[in-house]
């Protein structure tokens, strides 16, 4: 599997930060409600406040994007954000 390093935005993966942290800052909602209407929130080791448990933190990362993404991916800053991976020649 090859792991997405770009954001059609041009964010770039950094030493620091994944592509999945920059969605997530940018569609996680300041209220916590997911599309399906629950509270989503990390509220214990690996857990979510809507009942979602893993024992891997990128699932749990994963459970927030599936849940916080809007319709058209768009971000809290009007644009179009989705993984990408870049081009190989």
């Amino acid at each position: 599997m090859l792991l997405a390093t770009r954001c059609a935005c041009g964010f770039e993966r950094q030493e620091d930060e994944e592509v999945i942290d920059h969605l997530l800052e940018l569609f996680d909602p300041e209220d916590a409600i997911g599309a399906d209407g629950q509270a989503h929130m990390e509220m214990a080791y690996l857990a979510c406040a809507c009942g979602f448990k893993t024992t891997h933190g990128a699932d749990l990362d994963y459970h927030f994007l599936v849940v916080f993404t809007p319709p058209g991916q768009v971000g809290t800053d009007g644009r179009r954000h989705e993984p990408t991976t870049p081009l190989t020649v």
